[in-house]
């Protein structure tokens, strides 16, 4: 429809999707995914952040807002961060969709806050995460990373309060 390869990850329901796309897909396409693969399972999941030394570019650039700086060294100190918050953090791949040297990935994280997260010491919550991350590669390494993860949605299952409602007013009247 918008001309991007969408191949449906583990668990999905569309067979019809995962057939068409497997066979569209380039060998370096291919590449990409495992490459941010490696990336979910050794840095986020295993905290194992010397392993993305080799997957990313010399000048790697991070768009996600929250990191400490915008670079390979702001994003592994981003991810130490998140899994001192989250140290049973888990995210897996639910869908990737793959258009030339961009692939865009939704994950479902899972974790127990236990570390501070913000202003909010651990809570012992279980929380649950959807986080999109859009990679540019180049020569089979992620060369940008724009990511949005529900940061909102994870402050309020480790009990944030709700702002107050005279402020969820005004935000709504700014909006119109």
């Amino acid at each position: 429809m918008f001309g991007e390869e969408v191949v449906r990850g583990i668990g999905s329901r569309s067979s019809y999707c995962s057939q068409v796309t497997q066979a569209n897909r380039t060998t370096g396409q291919e590449h990409n995914i495992e490459v941010f693969r490696k990336v979910v399972e050794q840095g986020f999941n295993l905290g194992n952040v010397t392993a993305l030394d080799d997957l990313f570019t010399a000048d790697f650039q991070e768009h996600q807002r929250g990191f400490p700086t915008p670079d390979l060294s702001g994003l592994k100190r981003g991810i130490q961060g998140l899994r001192r918050a989250l140290p049973d953090l888990r995210l897996r791949i639910a869908d990737t969709i793959v258009e030339g040297e961009k692939v865009c990935f939704r994950l479902v994280g899972e974790g127990t806050h236990q570390g501070p997260l913000g202003p909010l010491p651990g809570s012992g919550k279980h929380v649950t995460v959807d986080v999109v991350d859009v990679c540019r590669f180049h020569d089979g390494r992620i060369a940008e990373h724009w990511g949005v993860a529900d940061r909102l949605g994870i402050m309020e299952q480790v009990g944030m309060p709700q702002p107050p409602r005279w402020l969820m007013r005004l935000m709504m009247k700014r909006k119109s």
